[in-house]
């Protein structure tokens, strides 16, 4: 497979993003407006930086999954619609063939607690 970014990485740097977003919360004691999220700023900076049908799928998985069941249902539907057509792009077994096994278990995990797959 082409050169990408791991589902690892992408983890990390959605992470990265959530945790500056609430310390510049916390550094400015400025209050929660309705709707905002950590998990929505961390996807907005990232959610223009993959190339690969994979690594955009593990980004909308990681949103999901991180927003913990809290975010609007049209918010969850958006990513859902999303996760849809790329599995639909993508041929998924063949796609995770070229994954190493950790990966594949892990992001085949979450899938299936996103009842996805």
């Amino acid at each position: 497979m082409e050169d990408r970014v791991t589902y690892g990485e992408i983890r990390a740097w959605f992470l990265g993003s959530y945790y500056s977003y609430c310390k510049i919360k916390l550094s400015h004691q400025s209050s929660w407006a309705e709707g905002e999220s950590e998990v929505g700023y961390a996807y907005g900076e990232l959610e223009n930086s993959f190339e690969l049908p994979i690594e955009k799928l593990m980004l909308e998985v990681i949103a999901l999954i991180l927003s913990a069941g809290r975010s609007p249902e049209k918010v969850k539907k958006y990513h859902l619609d999303t996760i849809s057509k790329l599995l639909e792009e993508i041929e998924i077994s063949s796609t995770l063939e070229d994954l190493p096994f950790d990966e594949v278990v892990e992001l085949k995990n979450d899938l299936r607690l996103l009842g996805v797959c």
